[in-house]
């Protein structure tokens, strides 16, 4: 293969971009003669090589981080993959399944014989939980010194300054120094994994009796353990809670948003859905005011088939993907004068072509078997028919 030498190449590209700015330019009827025109040439094609240089050299660049964060390497004696922790810190997993943490700035091996990571929440925490394969303690991501040796069992994630560790059955709560933070603890529960704060507060069951609280940081119950589900939402600026069928939304300092009542809530960047008990949808916004109480999520307009029928030529294909005609007869079809609308739950209901809301949103599926006449699922596949005043005719 012939070498191409770096003068060669560059001299090729810069006739190759003279060539299109040429074929481009020539476009518009520009012709390269004259001092002055071939100065603006000139400074259309040096221009041109340093936009491309610029791109090409920020396309390397990405990549080169891209895969200095995550590559694979061989030391002679084992093959490894490196993964970027810190500036100054990387995890290396050999193939034998141990990994290492290394200090970059040093070049020493700072902590061995990991099986596993998990980093913090938050960019302000800086301890992360790692595994030997029986204990689990954890080091700084900073500088990959080990902060808290692995003597626990079970370890949770830092987070606001805090993490979660068990020892003999007992949850405590301990600080960046190991130091346990506050007295409380709680029996520990297999099933529950939720031992980590969020925005300063933490969701408990002291009686692991599956209903739920909010403890602050200083260990002290905030918000009653009566609670089935308790969630953050919204990057931790509110909480949905939900007991029975009923939920309700708080903000970060826990002040009522919606109240509870029987509904189900979805907390968006900056608004609140809510789906009532009856299917019918409802939006706030981000301070618990009612935008609007019935929002649907389709419409569609049906038809019905008549008794006059016509033929039409379908076309299919064998395995062979030979083409095949045959004849088929169809009812025709017209549409009937009310529409159906989709709102929470994929309840279906029925309304007129102007919007105007016939029946709630409480049926399964609906089909329209005559000009007015309607067919509505109720569930498990039992049906009742509907009239156009969304009065049921049989049932």
């Amino acid at each position: 293969m012939k070498r191409v030498s770096a003068k060669l190449f560059f001299s090729v590209l810069w006739k190759g971009i003279c060539q299109a700015l040429a074929w481009f330019f020539g476009l518009f009827g520009y012709k390269r003669e004259g001092v002055f025109a071939k100065c603006v040439w000139g400074l259309f094609a040096i221009s041109g090589t340093v936009i491309i240089t610029f791109i090409a050299v920020a396309m390397i660049n990405a990549l080169y981080y891209d895969v200095k964060r995550e590559y694979r390497l061989c030391d002679g004696e084992n093959c490894h993959w490196h993964t970027y922790i810190s500036r100054n810190v990387t995890m290396h997993d050999h193939s034998d399944g141990k990994a290492w943490i290394k200090n970059t700035q040093t070049g020493q091996k700072t902590l061995t014989g990991i099986a596993w990571i998990s980093k913090p929440l938050g960019e302000k925490d800086s301890l992360i939980v790692y595994s030997d394969g029986n204990n689990r303690g954890y080091f700084n991501k900073y500088t990959g010194e080990v902060a808290i040796p692995a003597k626990y069992k079970h370890a949770w994630v830092f987070s606001d300054g805090i993490a979660s560790v068990e020892e003999n059955g007992i949850i405590k709560f301990i600080d960046t120094k190991g130091n346990q933070a506050f007295e409380r603890t709680f029996e520990y529960d297999p099933s529950y994994d939720g031992y980590v704060f969020h925005g300063g507060y933490c969701v408990v069951d002291e009686d692991n009796d599956k209903k739920y609280g909010l403890m602050n940081t200083v260990g002290v119950t905030i918000l009653p353990e009566e609670y089935d589900q308790i969630k953050p939402a919204n990057n931790l600026c509110y909480w949905t809670l939900t007991k029975g069928a009923e939920s309700g939304v708080v903000d970060k300092d826990l002040k009522t948003v919606l109240p509870m009542m029987a509904c189900a809530i979805c907390v968006f960047d900056d608004e609140i859905d809510v789906t009532m008990a009856d299917n019918t949808m409802r939006k706030y916004d981000m301070q618990g005011n009612l935008i609007d109480d019935f929002y649907i999520s389709s419409f569609q307009y049906m038809e019905y088939e008549l008794e006059e029928t016509y033929q039409i030529v379908r076309k299919d294909y064998d395995r062979y993907d030979n083409e095949h005609e045959h004849v088929c007869t169809e009812h025709k079809k017209a549409r009937a004068r009310l529409c159906k609308y989709t709102a929470g739950n994929y309840k279906k209901g029925l309304m007129t072509q102007e919007g105007r809301i016939v029946t709630l949103p409480i049926y399964e599926y609906i089909e329209a078997v005559g000009p007015d006449t309607y067919t509505c699922t109720v569930s498990n596949g039992d049906m009742v028919v509907v009239n156009g005043k969304g009065e049921v005719v049989w049932n």
